[in-house]
């Protein structure tokens, strides 16, 4: 406890105060650092797919911990005065992470002048009076609930929060209606889940689906056994290793690189192959071909869309353009 036990009440509350004080202080460095490490794309080079996933598995924080502090941190790159003002007290982290959304707009400075001092209900309110609607991030969370015809007992389930377009709305209502009779309920659960299995049976690697035949030597279609061979062999996860040796491991984006370009000799052999994903595959055709090398990449880009794409997955028609993809 530091002797709190030891301390007059004056002495205590004293302290808790200055506490208070020299963490709004730390709290501005961290999330100045961490904008411009942000910026710099340090992460990247460490073998972490993104600030977040740095913030995640590095820094030990939790999802929501990171989450507001990289948003913060962003919007502090545009808007600096948004720290000076969570030093000294006038905004929260919660209350910067909602105002963020809306720090380009030209009168952001009215927005975090009038958002001082205010609690989170509040500035939502003053964001609705502007017909702002605050952010809202995706989320998901475990809950318990009861078991249905089981008095007494309880079960897992996963409850989803999140905002869609009415196009969106408009999709998954048709869905319900094609499904009604395999999901007479037509809950949402029930719906997305079944739209799931079936993307996942179409389209995920690690069904084993049937790949076209291999092009002809020195063509710049990958074959469909060596994308399949390499993505079991990366486990369908980022293969860069960064600098500290900690590996990227994202499945997100993957896309299948070549460890020696194309564009100097490299073949499409399973040795030449890796998984990466967007950010590291960027990442590696900065450090090889240079800030330069956008007129190569933009090239392969474009082959990869008129030759089936590494970057989309596998369609499961025989002869599909997009069979080979993993």
């Amino acid at each position: 406890m530091d002797g709190a036990k030891d301390l007059s009440d004056e002495q205590l509350l004293t302290r808790l105060e200055n506490f208070v004080d020299e963490e709004r202080l730390r709290l501005h460095s961290f999330l100045a650092w961490l904008g411009e490490a942000d910026r710099r794309k340090l992460l990247e080079r460490r073998g972490y797919s993104s600030t977040f996933d740095y913030c995640v598995r590095c820094l030990k924080l939790s999802e929501d911990e990171a989450y507001r502090r990289i948003t913060a941190a962003r919007a502090a790159v545009t808007r600096p005065e948004l720290l000076s003002a969570m030093a000294a007290g006038q905004l929260s982290l919660a209350a910067v992470s909602r105002i963020a959304p809306h720090v380009r707009r030209c009168d952001a400075p009215e927005i975090i002048a009038r958002a001082e001092g205010k609690s989170k209900r509040q500035i939502d309110e003053m964001l609705a009076s502007l017909q702002l609607a605050p952010a809202k991030r995706d989320v998901t969370r475990i809950v318990s609930v009861a078991a249905p015809g089981e008095p007494g007992a309880t079960e897992i389930r996963v409850e989803f929060s999140f905002r869609g377009s009415p196009a969106l709305r408009d999709a998954i209502e048709r869905i319900r209606q094609l499904l009604s009779h395999k999901c007479p309920g037509g809950g949402m659960d029930e719906v997305l889940l079944e739209i799931a299995r079936d993307y996942l049976k179409r389209h995920d690697p690690q069904k084993g689906l049937p790949g076209r035949a291999a092009p002809a030597k020195g063509g710049s279609v990958i074959p469909a056994d060596v994308r399949r061979a390499v993505w079991a062999r990366d486990g369908g996860r980022c293969a860069y290793v960064g600098t500290t040796g900690v590996r990227c491991l994202s499945r997100r984006f993957l896309e299948m690189d070549h460890v020696r370009p194309r564009a100097h000799g490299g073949g499409n052999s399973a040795g030449n192959l890796r998984l990466l994903c967007r950010a590291h595959n960027d990442s590696e055709r900065r450090r090889i071909l240079g800030e330069g090398g956008g007129a190569i990449w933009a090239l392969s880009a474009a082959r990869r869309e008129n030759h089936g794409s590494p970057v989309r997955k596998p369609d499961p028609r025989p002869g599909s353009p997009r069979c080979a993809s993993p």
